[in-house]
């Protein structure tokens, strides 16, 4: 069976839960539209956990398909296993640039953070830092902060920047 697929899953399902949960925790404003505060946190949880059961479905009707491993799977298997591991690192490496981002978002802000994401991932991805990396990454940041801060009204960290203005 696809253990690390379940697994994986079921982790998934467990963070979609726990975003559930915090989303609920999110005090309701008499100021805020019918969505509120938590809509955006309740959609991602919903999100997750579709994601959680897609996964799950996935891995138990390949295992359905593909029925007993022969002994020729599993010799073309740990041929494959260590491109696996190398996938599993890479994987490992988002994960981390994503809690990077959260660990830095509030202190560095929406827009600066958003940036170095978007150049770290392509980075991390194997492009080349150039000016094309920098257009990519500033055009990104604009384009995400425009998304949520302008059209949809979703108040971003601004970070310590608006603290050194003078002024404040």
């Amino acid at each position: 069976m696809r253990r690390r697929e379940l697994v994986g899953a079921a982790v998934l399902l467990l963070v979609a839960v726990g975003y559930f949960i915090a989303a609920g925790d999110i005090n309701r404003s008499a100021l805020g539209d019918e969505v509120g505060a938590a809509g955006v946190p309740v959609v991602y949880a919903a999100t997750l956990a579709g994601l959680a059961v897609a996964l799950a479905v996935k891995a138990l009707v390949a295992w359905r398909l593909n029925g007993a491993a022969t002994r020729a799977d599993s010799a073309a298997g740990s041929r494959d296993s260590g491109r696996k591991r190398a996938r599993t690192g890479r994987a490992a490496g988002m994960l981390g640039i994503g809690i990077a981002y959260l660990a830095v978002v509030v202190f560095a802000g929406y827009l600066l953070s958003i940036l170095a994401v978007i150049a770290l991932v392509a980075v991390y991805q194997g492009e080349r830092i150039g000016w094309r990396l920098a257009g990519i990454s500033v055009g990104g940041a604009v384009l995400f902060f425009v998304l949520f801060d302008v059209l949809l009204g979703i108040d971003k960290p601004a970070g310590v920047w608006p603290m050194l203005l003078p002024g404040s």
